[in-house]
């Protein structure tokens, strides 16, 4: 195990990523519900805690079989649940991105399919050249404040735009 990044949170080495779990009506590759959750328990077996996920991967279904096989197969306090927030969640003008409206509903979503009450580590997801990030970054904080998220992160950024928001 190592630590995440420079926090004391204690992951594996390896993460397992979510991607590819879910409905088959979202990508065709992707792996029912059976399939994931042996997957996860394989992951569990092998002492992989750390798993990835995201809101939008199969429209919550990722998130939502993950937080299954969590719950079958592990204790929730001995796992690192990562999601992320950006990609569209649905139709409405405001189901996507990092506005303050997005992230909070997004959160509470992504709470519900993984059927836990906080997020290890909660991530955006791209950078969102339409929503200022200090707004993007006082919603994150809010969310570590109000104990929904422990720790926040990004991914898939250019480092210009990892050092603007730091």
């Amino acid at each position: 195990y190592a630590n995440l990044g420079n926090t004391g949170l204690k992951v594996s080495r390896l993460c397992l990523g979510t991607m590819g779990m879910g409905s088959t009506s979202w990508q065709k590759w992707v792996l029912g519900e059976e399939e994931s959750v042996a997957i996860v328990k394989k992951a569990l077996d092998l002492g992989i805690n750390f798993f990835d996920t995201a809101d939008s991967y199969s429209s919550g279904k990722s998130e939502e079989y993950l937080g299954l096989a969590l719950k079958a197969h592990a204790k929730r306090d001995q796992v690192v649940i990562a999601t992320k927030v950006f990609y569209p969640t649905g139709n409405g003008v405001n189901d996507s991105g990092l506005s303050r409206k997005h992230i909070m509903a997004s959160v509470d979503t992504s709470l519900k399919n993984l059927g836990t009450d906080y997020i290890d580590l909660y991530q955006i997801h791209r950078w969102d050249y339409n929503t200022p990030i200090m707004e993007t970054l006082t919603t994150l904080d809010d969310l570590v404040r109000s104990g929904k998220v422990r720790y926040i992160g990004a991914s898939s950024m250019y480092a210009w735009q990892f050092s603007k928001g730091i």
